[in-house]
């Protein structure tokens, strides 16, 4: 009956308001009918028809007091030249792009300074938003189709051959989603980051001299589920190379658990939407903990920063890297970990609490496409 009312576009009694975007429900559907896809189109037209939550406001980079415009003022002197460098370099037709993203933008120290960064022309680009990857997860096609787009015009613009997302959501979208799904075909080659940091590590171009002897859990973002499941594997191998023995939480791969991040399309309440966030979290970090992992790995910027903002929160002990901070100690680079971390969950944590309060005097909002 669920199904029926979302193909008929009648009102959903659980689904919109309970889905938390996993992507689960594409193997689960016994009928392989990908019903993902009819739950994006629904909210769209929810979106189209109420707008976006008060509170969303924060993680658009075209409205005011979005969590970028805010961070500038937590950010150090080092974190600003890294971004200012990232962001206001034009890309020549022979550079290889490395898109640091939106996610990744709010912990610039995860890669800045890297040995990893010599083999490319870093690219912060804020309004690409992630390629539209949390948009189109938010149910927002329309605005997703428009940054589709205005990421190809930049593409075309820049004149580049190669394209290396750090995200695999945002290697799924300009693979996959934008011209299968929006008719965005894009010229470049877009290479896979875990692909080409596999190839160099066993190539020998990057070393791992210091393995780590470390127990960690791994965290399966909901773009990994994309594919049948092809982004998976090579994280896993990353980190076996890196010397990090893996325990499985009870729900991995095709069942794992949302961050927290992916509930908010399913909020109708503007307030309520933290604690939903919250509750999910808590749930993933109680499966982590389960493990006797020391540590929870996550290869999805996004899901990073709830995860740190979310075990400031809840208390949490375990310890909660990035993947490429992983590979960076087993390079033998250093990092302020835990410290940088833990004042930049504080720093999001101020941001939020700022824009909640706002928020409570705000209406539901629409996303102006000759913004985007």
């Amino acid at each position: 009956l669920e199904i029926k009312n979302l193909i008929k576009g009648k009102e959903s009694k659980y689904v919109l308001t309970t889905c938390t975007t996993c992507l689960s429900c594409n193997f689960y559907c016994p009928q392989q009918a990908n019903p993902y896809q009819l739950i994006l189109e629904r909210w769209n037209d929810l979106y189209k028809e109420r707008g976006a939550l008060p509170l969303s406001r924060f993680v658009c980079p075209t409205e005011e007091h979005n969590i970028w415009q805010l961070l500038n003022v937590f950010l150090s002197n080092q974190e600003k030249r890294w971004i200012h460098e990232w962001m206001n370099y034009i890309p020549k037709p022979s550079d290889k792009v490395l898109l640091i993203g939106n996610y990744t933008h709010l912990f610039p120290f995860i890669i800045g300074g890297s040995k990893l960064l010599n083999y490319f022309k870093p690219i912060d680009r804020i309004d690409q938003w992630e390629g539209g990857a949390y948009l189109y997860q938010l149910g927002y096609l329309d605005v997703a189709q428009k940054v589709a787009e205005r990421t190809k015009k930049d593409f075309d613009k820049w004149g580049v051959d190669i394209v290396v997302p750090l995200l695999d959501a945002v290697h799924y979208l300009f693979k996959e989603v934008h011209p299968k799904e929006m008719k965005v075909s894009h010229d470049q080659k877009f290479i896979n980051y875990h692909d080409w940091l596999i190839e160099k590590i066993d190539a020998g171009d990057i070393k791992l001299p210091k393995p780590l002897n470390l127990k960690v859990t791994i965290h399966d973002n909901c773009y990994s589920k994309a594919l049948d499941g092809v982004y998976w594997e090579n994280p896993r191998e990353i980190l076996k190379k890196c010397g990090c023995k893996i325990l499985e939480m009870k729900h991995n791969k095709k069942d794992s658990l949302c961050c927290g991040f992916g509930v908010g399309p399913s909020c109708v309440g503007n307030i309520s939407m933290v604690f939903n966030i919250m509750s999910e979290a808590k749930k993933k970090y109680e499966e982590a903990e389960e493990t006797g992992a020391k540590a929870l790995i996550s290869y999805c910027g996004g899901c990073v920063y709830l995860l740190w903002a979310s075990r400031e929160l809840l208390g949490k002990k375990i310890d909660v890297y990035h993947i490429i901070e992983i590979v960076r100690m087993a390079m033998g680079e250093k990092i302020n970990y835990p410290h940088d971390h833990i004042k930049r969950a504080w720093d999001i944590i101020a941001i939020i609490t700022y824009q909640l309060l706002l928020s409570v005097f705000q209406s539901n909002f629409f996303i102006k496409a000759n913004n985007v």
